[in-house]
């Protein structure tokens, strides 16, 4: 199927269900859905939306998780000429409301119809006796076909605006940089309302008509993550590097899950670890499988990768090499708005055709992201090697002033993570108003419940760690108890958001720390 063929994502489908009807779209609960029934019942809530009123360039909440009813409603509301909204289905009413208001939303989709003042609530199965209209709205390549919202972590959520023409095109850079086929089997468990989940799980199968398997969103037990790639020989697989981490620390015997069909575990949105690869690759008796890549909304999704096949490039410091830019993506490394040499630490902006616009309704924070020249500013750290390889070291706003010297957070962080009774850890800067500045404080959170000198002894062997492998002394490190430090709905730490809980006192207030109590 050439991509010149199609101008939306609604020709996508309609080019799947005329080509491939009775293929299945994808497996939810090991159960087919096959394309002709997602065209559809997505025109049948279009024409729901038609009836409520919904016009072209209208915003539609979609507050759905993984599952037939959110491609149901995401493709019927493109249908409709509306934009997607998708939002975190545990979403409070409060961040419900705000993100209506920014961006003008008066219709939500969600399980169970509840009305909110000023917010319309509705249901997939609503759409069951809507009545088609005489036609749809034409929809061109450079409409809109989604909003996705930043988490907000560091001020008011930021709506990234993502075309039709954008997100095609970064499918087909997604697709030769990654030497993906109609042959692969793509599982996921990665939720649907989030960037790389969406895209490059869901819509590259689509555009390839390649078989999906659709998992829950949860990675509490990752046994049917694993089991599910055994079962049906998946290819294709991707997850932030903390998956690949609990997949190690909860399967005690790798042996039972045969996954020799894998052959791309794509490991991105979050720093990649050399430690992580290794032990995957180790456990699974796998080899070039796990590769890193790199990207970000405001890019649609998919910067650079490897080719599968090859071995991870990892530099001095361990830092691993996400690869080099897709075609037609052009990498700048920078410094006070000057580009750096091959080989420098400075600030990663990028020009793509698959880049967005801006924000929407938000001409402040769109002038903001852009450098020169179609360039729009990351806000990441990194480097470019003499080869092209592109190494990502650190956040703008995350980097830690210690001691005069700047200490990226995954240093610290895989450090602590490496040692017993740590299952996640948080590095950040903390200026607590004395003659030193910045300090760097480490947020581990235990593994299992302990004695106050077993935490002691914890907190004792992470500074020594930190100050063996870094040369330096943390300024504290608090152990924390499970689930006390702030991720996102894709798995990354909201570091300015945990450097809010302790400064405000809200972690002591939530009894989040373990040691030392104070």
């Amino acid at each position: 199927m050439p991509l010149s063929r199609l101008r939306t994502l609604v020709d996508l489908l309609d080019e799947r269900a005329a080509l491939t009807p009775e293929q299945a779209a994808f497996f939810w609960n090991d159960e087919p859905f096959n394309f002709s029934t997602l065209r559809r019942s997505a025109y049948r809530f279009a024409a729901l939306l038609t009836e409520l009123g919904v016009a072209p360039g209208d915003r539609i909440l979609i507050r759905l998780g993984n599952g037939p009813e959110f491609f149901q409603a995401f493709y019927g509301v493109l249908r409709a000429g509306a934009i997607a909204v998708p939002i975190f289905p545990s979403s409070g009413l409060e961040r419900i409301k705000a993100l209506a208001q920014l961006c003008g939303a008066r219709i939500m989709v969600a399980e169970e119809a509840n009305d909110d003042p000023g917010l319309r609530t509705v249901c997939v199965a609503d759409s069951e006796n809507a009545v088609a209209p005489a036609s749809f709205p034409d929809i061109a390549p450079d409409d809109l076909a989604f909003l996705q919202y930043t988490s907000g972590s560091t001020g008011s959520p930021k709506g990234v605006m993502l075309s039709h023409r954008g997100l095609l095109t970064n499918i087909a850079q997604l697709i030769e940089g990654m030497s993906l086929t109609n042959a692969d089997c793509f599982v996921s468990w990665l939720p649907v309302f989030h960037d790389m989940g969406l895209i490059f799980m869901t819509m590259v199968p689509f555009f390839l008509g390649a078989k999906l398997v659709l998992l829950p969103t949860t990675l509490a037990n990752p046994r049917p993550w694993l089991s599910s790639i055994a079962r049906h020989r998946g290819t294709v697989t991707a997850a932030p590097d903390f998956a690949y981490r609990v997949a190690l620390r909860h399967v005690r015997d790798p042996k039972a899950y045969d996954l020799s069909s894998l052959r791309v575990a794509l490991n991105a949105a979050e720093p990649v670890r050399p430690t992580t690869i290794e032990a995957f690759e180790k456990a699974f008796g796998l080899k070039n499988v796990v590769i890193a890549g790199y990207g970000l909304a405001e890019a649609t999704v998919g910067v650079s990768t490897w080719t599968p096949g090859t071995a991870p490039l990892v530099d001095a410091r361990g830092v691993v090499s996400v690869g080099r830019p897709f075609t037609g993506v052009d990498v700048r490394i920078i410094e006070n708005d000057e580009p750096l040499p091959a080989g420098q630490v400075g600030e990663i902006v990028l020009r793509s055709p698959a880049n967005t616009r801006g924000y929407f309704s938000d001409q402040q924070e769109t002038a903001r992201l852009f450098w020169r020249d179609g360039y729009i500013r990351t806000g990441d750290l990194g480097y470019l090697d003499e080869a092209g390889h592109l190494f990502i070291t650190g956040r703008l706003k995350n980097i830690i002033k210690h001691g005069g010297g700047t200490v990226f957070p995954q240093e610290p962080e895989q450090i602590t993570d490496g040692i017993a009774r740590i299952r996640r850890s948080a590095a950040v800067g903390i200026d607590s108003g004395g003659p030193e500045g910045e300090q760097l404080y480490v947020f581990a959170e235990s593994s299992k419940p302990g004695s106050e000198s077993e935490f002691e002894d914890t907190v004792i062997d992470v500074v020594q760690a930190i100050h063996a492998h870094l040369g330096i002394r943390p300024g504290r490190v608090y152990l924390l108890r499970p689930h006390s430090i702030p991720i996102t709905p894709n798995g990354k730490t909201r570091h300015a958001k945990l450097r809010d809980l302790y400064v405000s006192g809200e972690l002591k207030a939530r009894d989040s720390i373990l040691f030392p109590s104070y």
